[in-house]
C-alpha cells in the first residue's frame, strides 16, 4: 500500500507569506531592537524585585552578619577577621544569594550585558572607531561617567554598603568589563571585515581570470579595429575604441588592486561617461551634464566602487524615443569624495525593471571598505532618481 503525504496549498501559502515577511521586516526589526527590549525588561523586573526588598536593606542584612562574626571571631581569637576570610565570606554570600535570588541575579548580569553592548553599539563605535579626537571624546566620557557613577552609588546602596566600598568595587568592575568587551568587539569585527574583503578581492581576482581568457589577444584586436577605423576614416568608431580599449584595460589590471589612485579613478569614469556620449545619438530629447572637480590632493579609492552608480544612470535614464536625462556631478576635495547622479525615470516593463543587485553590491562593498566613513542616500519620485554618495577617503 503507497500513502501520499499532501500539503494543503493555502497552509503553504500563509508560511510562505510569514516566511518572506520575518526575513524582510521581522528580522532586522528583531536585530535593532531586541537589546533595548532586554533593557527595559531587565529594569522592570529588579525595579519590581527591590520593591519588595530593597538593595540597601539587602547590603544592611549582609554587613550585619559580617561585623557580627567579626567580633565573634575577636572574642575567641582575639582579632578581627582577615582580608582573605572577608574576601572568602562575601563569595560565600554571593554564590549563596545566588541560589536564593537566582531570578535577580539573572536579571541583573543580562541588565549588565545590555548596558555594555548599547554603549559599544551607539557610544564606542560612534566615537572610538572614528578618529583621534573621537577617541579623545570617548576616554573623556568614560572618565566622567566613572566619577558619576562612584558619586551617585552610595544613594543607592546606603551606609552600610558604602562602608565597605561596594559602590567603588562594582563601578570598577563595570567600567573594565565595558572596556573590555568593547575592545574584543572591535577587533573581532575588524578581522570580520578583513577576512570578507579577502574573500571578495580573491572571488574577483578568480572572475577576472576566467574573464580575461587572452588578454594581449583582445587589447591586440582593439588596436587593430582602431587603426582600420583609421584608415577608412571614420573617426568616430576610432574614438570609441579608443575609449572602450582603456576602460577595459583599467577594469582588469585594478580590479586585482585593493585600492588605487583617485586620478586614474576618475580618469577611468571620465572615460566611461565619454564613451556613453560617443554610442549615443545627438537628439534634443537626450540631455547628458557631467562635472568632474578634483583639488589634485593625492588619495586612495577603492576601485570600480563608483561605477556602477554611472552606469545604472545610463542604463535606466535614458531612453531615444521619451525626453529623458542624466545629471552626473562628481567632486573630490580635501580627502571628501562627493557623488551626485541624477537621472529621469522612465516608464518600463517589468523585464526592463532593475534588480537593485548592483546598488545592494555598492552598499556592501561601502560597508566593508569605509565603515562609519560614508553616507549613501538614495531618492525617487515620479520624474526623477538621484543618488548622493560621500566618502571620506582618509
Amino acid at each position: 500500500m503507497e500513502s501520499t503525504l499532501k500539503t494543503s496549498p493555502l497552509k503553504s501559502g500563509y508560511w510562505s507569506a510569514f516566511a518572506n515577511w520575518f526575513q524582510q521586516t521581522g528580522q532586522p526589526l528583531i536585530a535593532r531592537w531586541w537589546i533595548w527590549v532586554v533593557l527595559i525588561i531587565s529594569i522592570s523586573y529588579l525595579t519590581y524585585q527591590f520593591n519588595q526588598t530593597s538593595l540597601e536593606d539587602q547590603l544592611i542584612e549582609y554587613v550585619t552578619k559580617a561585623e557580627k562574626r567579626d567580633l565573634e571571631l575577636a572574642k575567641e581569637g582575639g582579632r578581627r577577621a582577615s582580608s582573605s576570610y572577608r574576601t572568602g565570606a562575601f563569595a560565600g554570600r554571593i554564590v549563596r544569594s545566588f541560589a536564593d535570588n537566582s531570578g535577580v541575579w539573572m536579571a541583573f548580569i543580562v541588565l549588565l550585558f545590555a548596558v555594555i553592548r548599547i554603549q559599544y553599539e551607539y557610544i564606542f563605535r560612534k566615537l572610538f572607531e572614528s578618529d583621534n579626537l573621537g577617541r579623545v571624546i570617548y576616554v573623556f566620557f568614560m572618565v566622567s561617567v566613572w566619577l558619576i557613577l562612584g558619586a551617585s552609588l552610595p544613594a543607592v546602596i546606603g551606609k552600610a554598603g558604602t562602608r565597605q566600598n561596594f559602590h567603588w568595587t562594582f563601578v570598577n568592575g563595570f567600567m573594565l568589563l565595558t572596556i573590555v568587551y568593547s575592545l574584543i568587539a572591535a577587533w573581532t569585527n575588524a578581522r570580520r571585515r578583513q577576512l570578507v574583503l579577502i574573500q571578495q578581492r580573491t572571488q574577483a581576482e578568480l572572475d577576472a581570470l576566467k574573464a580575461q581568457v587572452n588578454p594581449h589577444f583582445l587589447f591586440n584586436s582593439l588596436n587593430n579595429i582602431y587603426g582600420t577605423a583609421i584608415l577608412e576614416d571614420s573617426p568616430r568608431t576610432a574614438e570609441s575604441i579608443q575609449q572602450l580599449s582603456g576602460i577595459v584595460r583599467y577594469v582588469m589590471e585594478e580590479s586585482r588592486l585593493q585600492t588605487t589612485n583617485i586620478q586614474r579613478e576618475l580618469r577611468f569614469i571620465d572615460d566611461f561617461v565619454e564613451l556613453q556620449r560617443i554610442r549615443l545619438p545627438n537628439q534634443a530629447n537626450i540631455d547628458i551634464a557631467t562635472r568632474i572637480d578634483w583639488d589634485e590632493k593625492p588619495a586612495q579609492i577603492v576601485p570600480l566602487l563608483l561605477n556602477p552608480l554611472i552606469e545604472n544612470a545610463f542604463k535606466y535614464g535614458i531612453s531615444i524615443q521619451h525626453p529623458c536625462f542624466v545629471h552626473i556631478h562628481l567632486q573630490v576635495k580635501d580627502g571628501i569624495l562627493q557623488l551626485t547622479t541624477e537621472n529621469s525615470v522612465l516608464p518600463r516593463t517589468g523585464l526592463e525593471r532593475g534588480t537593485g543587485i548592483g546598488l545592494a553590491n555598492v552598499r556592501q562593498r561601502l560597508a566593508l571598505a569605509y565603515p562609519d566613513r560614508h553616507s549613501l542616500q538614495v531618492d525617487e519620485n515620479q520624474r526623477v532618481f538621484r543618488v548622493a554618495l560621500t566618502i571620506n577617503l582618509y
